[in-house]
């Protein structure tokens, strides 16, 4: 892989939906940043009703950094997919239109890459916003995404390093490696605060527009799988949460285990997968099993359950836990 930094050129891409004042802040919050190379935000509106396109297109009317591109309503996934064809950087952010970069996080990015050659994606953290109801929650992507917490995360290669930032006197903690065999058992990162070589995003292949929940999640997993990633303790973006028209909002608790599920499967079925990961992968396959039966358990589907928790006996995984819930849970 060609090493290069992000000064070259960067393309951030902003899908929306009737999220006018955010998406005008998303962008502006991306045009502020410092950058020596070419830098272009494209933002997708996908079908709005509330006047976005239009704000969009006049409050950027003068800067030839915005890109406006209007499409039929096919949300997020179509959205992404549209704006990455029309990119040209040389890497690329999937930036959510509720979220927004603070100031530095490009020269963050741009550290890591040219500190850290070969890498085929970086990622840094961020805070939620507080709320009414809720309290502000730091350092989201390592302590909230689920794969950080699961047991497997310890045994992936990654390695722990300092690193020195723009800006800051203080080494920041760079985690760099193969992070496919984490991911496979739950999620990790946040599109809002990952840079991913253009490249890359190509050969991982397109969001999946079927998917309306965890699509993210399966993107990543595919993304992992083409390089060496890296993770960086920086607060580099705010999350907007508890919105009522973000689709996170009362999913069943099915949601997660079922598409857990489903990437397992699908990665599994690749004839690209590297003879190295296939122990992992069936590893992932029992542990997706067993955790999509809790889930149905506890939903009151238990002929369903019992079907999941049959194959983690077969399979030897968490024999006696499964022994208890196929037996007395019924």
């Amino acid at each position: 892989m060609a090493v290069s930094t992000p000064a070259s050129s960067v393309s951030i891409v902003i899908p929306t939906y009737n999220r006018r004042e955010l998406a005008l802040r998303a962008v502006q919050s991306v045009l502020e940043q410092a950058h020596a190379g070419t830098l272009e935000v494209i933002v997708v509106d996908d079908g709005s009703s509330d006047g976005t396109a239009e704000a969009v297109a006049e409050t950027f009317r003068h800067d030839p950094r915005v890109q406006l591109i209007r499409s039929e309503r096919g949300y997020a996934c179509a959205a992404r997919n549209l704006g990455f064809r029309a990119a040209r950087g040389d890497f690329v952010c999937f930036l959510d239109s509720d979220d927004f970069w603070l100031p530095g996080t490009l020269a963050v990015f741009e550290s890591v890459f040219a500190q850290t050659p070969g890498l085929a994606f970086v990622s840094v953290d961020g805070t939620t916003r507080a709320t009414t109801r809720k309290a502000a929650i730091q350092g989201i992507v390592a302590r909230v995404s689920p794969g950080w917490s699961h047991a497997k995360f310890r045994e992936a290669a990654l390695v722990r390093q300092g690193l020195q930032l723009p800006g800051s006197t203080t080494p920041a903690e760079l985690l760099v490696g193969d992070f496919f065999p984490a991911i496979i058992h739950g999620d990790l990162f946040y599109l809002s605060g990952l840079l991913v070589r253009r490249e890359c995003v190509a050969q991982a292949g397109p969001f999946n527009e079927r998917l309306r929940y965890f699509n993210d999640w399966e993107f990543f997993s595919r993304m992992c799988l083409v390089g060496p990633g890296a993770y960086v303790a920086h607060d580099g973006f705010r999350r907007e949460t508890d919105r009522a028209d973000q689709l996170s909002r009362g999913r069943p608790g099915t949601t997660m285990p079922r598409r857990h599920l489903f990437i397992v499967r699908a990665l599994m079925r690749r004839p690209d997968i590297p003879a190295r990961y296939q122990p992992q992968l069936k590893a992932a396959l029992s542990d997706a099993c067993y955790s999509f039966a809790r889930s149905l358990l506890n939903a009151g589907r238990r002929s369903w359950a019992r079907r999941y928790l049959r194959r983690c006996l077969q399979s030897g995984h968490k024999s006696f836990r499964c022994a208890v819930l196929y037996a007395f849970r019924n």
